[in-house]
């Protein structure tokens, strides 16, 4: 199972990073800022040139995510029953997202995806490998060539697991084009 995940993990990542950097952003942030079972968030969205049209949402964009979650000697863990854990998981995802323009420097990016979810050591136990991603982002263009934005999103497996704890998480997004 460990060799078949590191094999997923690597084909991710190069599908990830392999389209044009304009298309690539990068998030950090809390992961499950609500449980004990907190922890930064590190991810890598690419947005790519696929577009479809579904229903009266207009065109949505197609996108791959790969996110490592870390919370070592706890730092980002709360709660009075706190023990000494190394958390450690990861998320690859894939899915739409529709990017809605509120003004010439201010979008919004609602978006959703479908993906696997696999914890290490003490990471969160999600109760389902194959989990969902809601997210909304909130962007700020400051230039042609750089965006800043802030992202909340929720992952659950929908109750198709025997357990669903879920986890929130809130990001900070950037992209640098060059």
């Amino acid at each position: 199972m460990r060799l078949t995940l590191k094999i997923l993990i690597i084909f991710f990542i190069s599908v990830v990073s392999s389209s044009s950097k304009e298309h690539l952003y990068y998030k950090i942030g809390l992961f499950d800022y609500k449980h004990e079972t907190g922890g930064m968030a590190l991810n890598i969205k690419n947005v790519t040139d696929n577009t479809f049209n579904f229903l009266n949402l207009g065109e949505l964009s197609q996108i791959y995510e790969f996110t490592g979650f870390i919370d070592k000697n706890n730092w980002f863990s709360k709660g009075e029953q706190i023990k000494k854990r190394e958390e450690y998981s990861i998320y690859l995802s894939s899915g739409l997202q529709k990017k809605i323009d509120l003004s010439q420097k201010i979008s919004l990016v609602p978006s959703f995806s479908i993906g696997l979810y696999e914890e290490f050591d003490d990471g969160k136990d999600m109760g389902y490998p194959v989990e969902f991603k809601s997210e909304i982002e909130l962007n700020y263009n400051l230039s042609k060539s750089s965006l800043f934005g802030v992202t909340w999103n929720h992952i659950s497996n929908a109750d198709i697991g025997g357990t669903n704890p879920g986890s929130d998480s809130v990001l900070i997004n950037f992209i640098i084009k060059e």
